[in-house]
């Protein structure tokens, strides 16, 4: 689990975000991207349900609203209608 995983993370860029709790930047990955003790769940279209057959770049298919369609596992899933954390 990282940082960018979690529901407190903000984006900043490409590189760092802010933690909405501690109010510190963090990377989006490498040294210091590991979650802390506060982490929790982002909802992303990868940690849905109905998101199935990933392939490799992370692109798979949304089952979970009217009409099925791909999505990738990182867009942000927090207004989506059919999003069931697993």
């Amino acid at each position: 689990m990282c940082h960018y995983d979690c529901k407190n993370y903000i984006n900043l860029d490409c590189e760092k975000g802010i933690c909405a709790l501690t109010k510190v930047m963090v990377p989006i990955d490498g040294e210091g991207s590991q979650a802390c003790p506060k982490f929790r769940q982002a909802e992303k279209c990868g940690n849905c349900k109905s998101f199935l057959n990933p392939d490799k770049h992370g692109v798979g298919t949304c089952t979970g609203l009217e009409k099925e369609n791909w999505a990738y596992a990182s867009c942000g899933a927090s207004t989506c209608s059919g999003y069931q954390a697993r």
